[in-house]
């Protein structure tokens, strides 16, 4: 266990050299004084089975992505930004990964874990518009409108993912200061503004997406129900936060809300690359 905490030591001191030389001295400092970096974690079965599952996916992830980078590679002469899109987005994952592992050795530094998930979506969005410049997923009329609501719907889902993360980094401050419950419920005012934020957006991102929705129904069932599956997402996430707030976090409800969320920007950003045919 002593070897592991010297290396996990000498790792973070790294780390902290390298904010320190990018001009973020106070967050090096920070990290440096934290006394749990040098204090051993006690075994959690629970923890090292999720760790190690989550490492097992990372390495497939990688695999793949590498898999398709090497495939990419023949269209260099004639479809370049293939090759482009599948060069950022390994470059991506090989990041995202470097920073799973900084995760892990700071007991989960604020700001990092919000960093190291929305790379995931760079990543992965890299990835979709490889694919997508080397054969177009659908092929329909241009609508600028149409266009216009999923950026708007896609920004918002980003910036509602982002606060999320941010929220479930006050959980941990939360948990360590043993305030996280008040009358037994999740203490949503020690939360901060960022948590209300992330409260409050997705009833207006919900009610943005099902007026599209009532909107286009008529003239563009296809676009709509793709609108009215957005908005029904968004309504579930409202429900499981509910859930988390009044039942602290329940495992299985929590684990719905962060897959269910990270899915919500993949689809809005397939369906603004795809523009599904209107009829």
């Amino acid at each position: 266990m002593q070897v592991f905490l010297e290396k996990r030591i000498q790792k973070v001191n790294r780390f902290a050299n390298t904010l320190e030389k990018v001009g973020l001295k106070e967050k090096a400092d920070l990290l440096r004084s934290n006394p749990a970096i040098y204090q051993p974690e006690a075994f959690n079965a629970v923890k090292a089975w999720i760790e190690y599952i989550n490492r097992l996916f990372g390495v497939l992830s990688g695999l793949f992505a590498l898999l398709f980078w090497l495939l990419s590679m023949r269209f260099i002469s004639q479809r370049k930004k293939v090759f482009m899109f599948a060069s950022l987005g390994l470059v991506m994952l090989v990041l995202n990964a470097w920073l799973g592992s900084i995760v892990v050795a700071t007991n989960l530094l604020p700001g990092i874990v919000s960093v190291h998930f929305m790379l995931s979506f760079l990543s992965v969005f890299f990835f979709m518009l490889a694919m997508h410049r080397q054969a177009a997923f659908s092929i329909s009329s241009d609508s600028k409108k149409l266009n216009t609501h999923w950026n708007v719907l896609l920004a918002g889902a980003l910036m509602i993912v982002f606060l999320g993360t941010l929220a479930r980094e006050q959980v941990e401050v939360l948990t360590l200061s043993r305030t996280l419950e008040k009358d037994h419920i999740l203490n949503w005012e020690a939360m901060g503004k960022t948590f209300a934020l992330h409260r409050y957006l997705p009833i207006l991102f919900m009610v943005y997406a099902f007026w599209i929705w009532k909107s286009y129904r008529d003239k563009l069932p296809v676009q709509a129900r793709a609108f009215g599956v957005v908005g029904s997402i968004a309504f579930c996430q409202i429900v499981l936060g509910a859930i988390n707030i009044n039942y602290v976090l329940p495992p299985v409800s929590q684990v719905l809300h962060i897959v269910l969320g990270a899915s919500l920007p993949i689809l809005l950003f397939y369906w603004r690359i795809t523009k599904p045919i209107s009829a």
